[in-house]
């Protein structure tokens, strides 16, 4: 016979009792896992006694989140907490909701980040703002590495640092340095590891996590958020969301279960804020489609550099002259006439260096002519001739496929740090925080690509609609791949979007090549340590494919009989063929347990 627990007190159930209840697959629906209502007499003595007699019109208050387990003989149906749906004169209807959908209704209340106590950091001093430069989650809940507070670009143009901008935590860069210490008197504002503000979330609303996918994941658990609060307390660290918008956001980006949503989703995309740098991160879907898209052929480089300069996409777009301008010339008209043209070029074919033509650097997104330089209107000085990555962390496009998602936790922008004239590493920008945080402002002038995406129109957003996350990857010497740090180049902190980075600095009248002053490097570590969603090594390919694909286009209905339960997150063999299972539909008959399961099912191709 069917039995309920309230709490420890069993509640006397019709003896016919019929019902059905639902075990649901929590990569399908965000219905949950397990929910189950029941109809409750309260006539009965002793459930009027559970039930606090709450059916009498001087009864006002009502018991909430206890705990509830219903039972047979073959075990237990359902165990969770029981909410309250209706009460009248006569009965009560209750429903029990277990699992991912338990998670989703505690979670789901009205509570907000900053109305949870999640703790913060004591004593923090410049010895243990250093001490956690050198270490990662779980040995430590938190980084104090460099963020620029305001960024203040070199003659406007590039992605290179003035000495002006303002950067917390900020570490002495000297050369030959083999250890990295903070300025002193630098403002330390530290940055919070996803994985320690998901624990301690989950811990404040009452949950001991049984297996953590994003602390066990290495690329994942080096995730930070990366914020302008100068705080030590874990909630002001963070956007005031809601609890449960917070954790489904987290889940979007890290593809796991916290509460549960429909992980097979085809069409992806980051919900940027309106500023410069982002508008070339990600083109919108109808824009980037009015592009031309050119393939530059590989040529050998008269100086063959260990470093991606893009040598073959300047061969490309001065049509094929070999004898090469300066930077402080004139653009030649091919370049400008590009600049001004709606034309993005792919190099393909681009090795780390001679001696490995095997390796090479993933370049898997479109350059743009970010800006020009002409004499007769410009110093020459204030700009300069140079290339633009776009798109590298644009959405991803299934014409087949109506399901979309838009994450709202993103990658944050990097921008170099100047050391030397040759030495500079990746910092993060802060878009959010209590000090003068600043966007990258540019100054670009022309009809093409370049200056439709600054001075295009754009929906205005407030950063706060955003959190911002980066890999810490710790303190080296930036080591990229085709590249070789000397003893000069010190060690740093280093921060990264992705392990693939574009280096665009001025030249002034340096009288360099265009191609020696943008340069891509790829950082020499292992791991998809990558926040793009197309790339090869994204976000897609890693995290968010199911790796069996599914045929969402047929849906079969089959019931079957079983003399216990099944796990509707398995995939089923049935008739010699593999299912993936959405629901399975139980009944309680007559106060028994039915063995007859209905289940909903999707074929593997």
């Amino acid at each position: 016979m069917i039995k309920l627990l309230i709490n420890g007190s069993e509640v006397h159930l019709a003896a016919d009792i019929s019902l059905e209840f639902y075990d649901r697959n929590p990569f399908f629906t965000s219905e949950g896992q397990h929910t189950l209502d029941i109809d409750i007499s309260l006539s009965d003595p002793q459930n009027a006694h559970i039930y606090n007699a709450m059916h009498r019109i001087d009864v006002t208050a009502r018991p909430e989140n206890r705990q509830a387990i219903l039972y047979c003989e073959k075990g237990v149906i359902i165990r969770g907490t029981e909410i309250i749906l209706e009460i009248d004169e006569r009965s009560a209807k209750i429903q029990i909701v277990s699992g991912n959908s338990e998670f989703n209704f505690l979670a789901g209340s009205d509570k907000y980040l900053h109305d949870l106590d999640l703790g913060e950091i004591d004593n923090l001093t410049a010895e243990e703002a250093r001490r956690s430069l050198y270490s990662h989650y779980p040995d430590s809940e938190y980084v104090c590495t460099p963020v620029v507070a305001k960024a203040s670009i070199r003659n406007g143009i590039g992605n290179m640092l003035q000495s002006s901008s303002t950067i917390y935590n900020e570490v002495d860069e000297v050369a030959k340095a083999t250890t990295v210490n903070l300025k002193s008197g630098t403002t330390l504002c530290p940055q919070p590891y996803l994985a320690t503000v998901i624990a301690r979330v989950l811990k404040a609303l009452g949950y001991t996590r049984s297996y953590d996918a994003i602390a066990g994941s290495p690329e994942l658990s080096r995730l930070i958020l990366v914020h302008g609060y100068q705080t030590t307390k874990y909630s002001e660290m963070l956007e005031n969301w809601t609890v449960s918008d917070f954790i489904s956001e987290v889940e979007h980006l890290c593809g796991v279960c916290l509460v549960v949503d429909n992980l097979v989703y085809h069409n992806v995309a980051y919900k940027f804020p309106s500023t410069s740098i982002y508008k070339f991160y990600a083109l919108d879907d109808d824009f980037a489609r009015r592009i031309e898209y050119v393939d530059c052929p590989d040529r050998l480089p008269q100086y063959r550099n260990d470093y991606a300069s893009l040598y073959n996409i300047w061969y490309k777009i001065s049509g094929d002259n070999t004898d090469f301008y300066k930077t402080d010339d004139d653009a030649p008209n091919s370049v400008v006439a590009s600049y001004h043209s709606m034309v993005a070029y792919y190099d393909r074919s681009f090795h780390w260096s001679a001696d490995t033509p095997g390796r090479r650097i993933p370049l898997e997104f479109p350059f743009i002519v970010r800006s020009i330089v002409k004499k007769g209107s410009n110093s020459g000085v204030s700009k300069c001739t140079r290339l633009g990555m776009v798109n590298q962390f644009g959405p991803r496009i299934d014409e087949n496929s109506d399901d979309k998602m838009e994450l709202k936790i993103v990658p944050v922008e990097n921008v170099f740090c100047r050391l030397h004239d040759y030495y500079s590493y990746p910092l993060p920008v802060i878009e959010n925080g209590d000090g003068d945080v600043g966007n990258i402002t540019d100054e670009d002038e022309g009809k093409g690509v370049a200056e439709r995406l600054v001075q295009g129109e754009s929906t205005e957003r407030s950063a706060k609609d955003n959190m911002y996350v980066g890999f810490y990857m710790g303190v080296s010497k930036f080591e990229c791949c085709g590249e070789e740090r000397g003893d000069n180049y010190p060690v740093v902190p280093v921060t990264i979007n992705s392990r693939l980075q574009m280096r665009s600095m001025p030249s002034g009248t340096l009288g360099y090549k265009f191609w020696d002053m943008q340069q891509v490097k790829y950082m020499d570590v292992n791991g998809n340590y990558d926040l793009s969603i197309n790339s090869e090594h994204g976000m897609y390919n890693t995290h968010w494919q199911i790796p069996q694909q599914l045929d969402l286009t047929t849906v079969y209905v089959i019931k079957f009989r079983s003399l216990q339960r099944r796990d509707a997150r398995h995939i089923f063999n049935i008739g010699g063929r593999k299912f993936y299972c959405q629901q399975l539909k139980y009944q309680v008959v007559g106060g028994r347990l039915s063995d007859i399961i209905e289940g909903t099912f999707y074929p593997l191709k």
